[in-house]
Order: C-alpha cells, then sequence, then structure tokens
C-alpha cells in the first residue's frame, strides 16, 4: 500500500486494495492504523503566488545557547513560518518565510523574530525561483522570477 501511496497519493481504495492483496475492509483498517501510528499523513501542496504569497525568505539566526529552544519554538509560532529548525555553524537558527509582501517580510524581520536581545544576527536570503522540492511537487518556475 506504501509503495502505491508512495506514487500517487491520490490513489483509490480499489487500487490499494490489489497492491495489497486485501478485502475493502481490510484495506480501509490498514489505511487508517497507518495514518493514526504517523507513517502515513496527509501534506497539501501549492502554488503560494496566486494566492497573494509571493515573498518566500530563509532567515539564518544567531541566538546565544540557553535561548535557542524557547526562540524557535516562538519563531515558528507565527503564521508566516512554514519551517524552523535548530543548526549548527555560523548562525544556529535556520527559519523558512512565506509572506505577501516585502512590507510584511520586514515587519516579520524587524518586529517579530524573536524577543528583544535574543536575536543577535539575522541573515535573510530571498528565495527566487524554487528549482527543486522535498515533495512530488513540479518545480516553481514563474516567468516572473526570471
Amino acid at each position: 500500500m506504501l509503495n502505491v501511496l508512495r506514487r500517487d497519493g491520490r490513489a483509490s481504495l480499489a487500487q490499494l486494495q490489489a497492491a495489497g492483496g486485501l478485502h475493502e475492509t481490510a484495506a480501509k483498517r490498514r489505511l487508517e492504523l497507518l495514518r493514526a501510528s504517523g507513517v502515513l499523513y496527509l501534506a497539501v501542496g501549492y502554488d503560494h503566488e496566486p494566492l497573494g504569497q509571493g515573498i518566500e525568505a530563509l532567515c539564518w539566526l544567531t541566538v546565544p545557547p540557553h535561548a535557542l529552544e524557547r526562540t524557535g519554538r516562538g519563531v515558528a509560532d507565527h503564521p508566516e513560518v512554514r519551517f524552523a529548525a535548530a543548526v549548527t555553524g555560523r548562525t544556529n537558527l535556520v527559519v523558512s518565510v512565506l509572506c505577501r509582501t516585502t512590507d510584511d517580510l520586514y515587519g516579520f524581520l524587524t518586529g517579530r523574530i524573536g524577543a528583544p536581545g535574543d536575536v543577535s544576527t539575522a541573515e535573510t536570503v530571498l528565495t527566487l525561483r524554487r528549482v527543486k522540492t522535498l515533495t512530488n511537487e513540479q518545480p516553481s518556475m514563474h516567468p516572473s522570477a526570471d
């Protein structure tokens, strides 16, 4: 079942039954078990530009070690943040941000990325064109990004 779903996450129950050689009830139970255990989950990919979310950026933050977890969790709670992780290297917190406008990104960077004093440096890199993602989505190659 998982191999079928890996190739096509929209596979029908009939396709999953055939792949597993199962009856309908058994296929439904197995599917529910996979979802309940977290092995199988739903992730939605969409083109964010038509929805007015045209500014994508990565922020590399430097935070004192004692404030890393608190700052990371605080930043991750913002609706603009798609991904946040503690990392090693010159910076120690990376944040993927999606905003509607450059003004929105500026407001996020200057007013909401951490408590005063917790973020000592911030480097922001705008995403001009996404070439590959970690999902089965097609790359975003919009003419406006050229």
